[in-house]
């Protein structure tokens, strides 16, 4: 009965992981196989969305810093009217200004580019490849593309099924299987998913033709990056919460277990660098010292995209 029980567990948990991952999957072929050929907007608009676009994430951030939800929430639906406006654009371009008020207020064009810092791991790995196997070529980097969206879905599958498999059997700590390796793989798998889609849209981007007054919308590698800081923030709060359900059971595998991905110990030590000067320890744990580290490596991050995100 027992053996039958596990069985039925791990083939549930199997086919309920499937069935998110399919999910991602039908999404980024949605996303990567349609491209709305008239996405156009004048420069000039970004100065009163980078205002916009700055004062939502304000709201966002006092929200959360002192405990007000009505705050956030409102900040929220500042960011939900880009969301809306993504898919505004393209479905009423032809038949209503909506979509066309919505971007000249919240997505100012250069504000998009501020998290480009994030494509330098992807421009070494071309660099890696072109030089160890000597592949050049769009078409390589295409291919590349999917590959980094192939193991993002595969490395959420095995979290999700691992978490409810997990779940299924009563586990309180995640302990077992991708969970020895990554203390948040389905996380994890979301971040190289999405990472692999904003690369191959630069791709896409890169290869049409611009005029001088319109520019076609850049990848949005500054909310990649806000995506990326969110569910690292989401797992270092769950972590907080772990360890006061589970005490020194759930430190133990926190010691011994990577974050994200293992890391040799001195990039850990340069990379907790702003974390030890601020808080002196390596990892925030209450939810003041999480919004603040996020705000820091998110600040420290924009700066350094700024030079990129100013050239023409």
């Amino acid at each position: 009965m027992c053996g039958g029980r596990r069985i039925l567990d791990l083939t549930v948990a199997f086919a309920l992981s499937f069935l998110f991952t399919v999910i991602l999957l039908y999404a980024s072929f949605d996303i990567l196989l349609y491209i709305p050929p008239h996405i156009r907007v004048p420069i000039s608009m970004g100065p009163i969305g980078c205002a916009i676009f700055t004062a939502v994430l304000i709201l966002i951030i006092i929200g959360f810093v002192f405990g007000r939800t009505r705050i956030s929430s409102l900040g929220s639906i500042g960011l939900y009217l880009q969301v809306l406006e993504q898919f505004t654009f393209p479905m009423f371009f032809y038949w209503t200004g909506i979509a066309i008020f919505l971007r000249v207020l919240l997505l100012p064009i250069q504000v998009l580019r501020l998290g480009d810092i994030v494509y330098v791991p992807y421009t070494i790995l071309i660099f890696l490849l072109e030089h160890t196997f000597r592949l050049r070529g769009t078409t390589f980097e295409r291919n590349l593309s999917l590959t980094i969206i192939m193991l993002g879905l595969l490395t959420f599958f095995f979290g999700a099924a691992t978490w409810l498999y997990g779940k299924f059997r009563g586990r309180g700590i995640i302990d077992f299987w991708i969970y020895r390796f990554s203390r948040h793989p389905q996380y994890l798998g979301l971040i190289i998913w999405s990472y692999g889609l904003l690369t191959s849209t630069a791709i896409n981007l890169r290869l049409d033709i611009w005029e001088w007054y319109y520019a076609r919308i850049p990848p949005p590698s500054l909310l990649w990056l806000i995506l990326t800081l969110t569910l690292i923030g989401s797992a270092l709060n769950e972590e907080s919460n772990l360890i006061k359900k589970y005490g020194e059971e759930y430190a133990r595998y926190r010691a011994e277990t990577p974050f994200m991905i293992p890391l040799p110990k001195p990039l850990i030590n340069l990379l907790t660098i702003p974390v030890r000067a601020l808080f002196r320890k390596n990892i925030p744990e209450h939810e003041r010292e999480i919004v603040g580290t996020l705000l820091i490596y998110g600040l420290i991050l924009v700066l350094l995209s700024t030079p990129m995100a100013l050239k023409p």
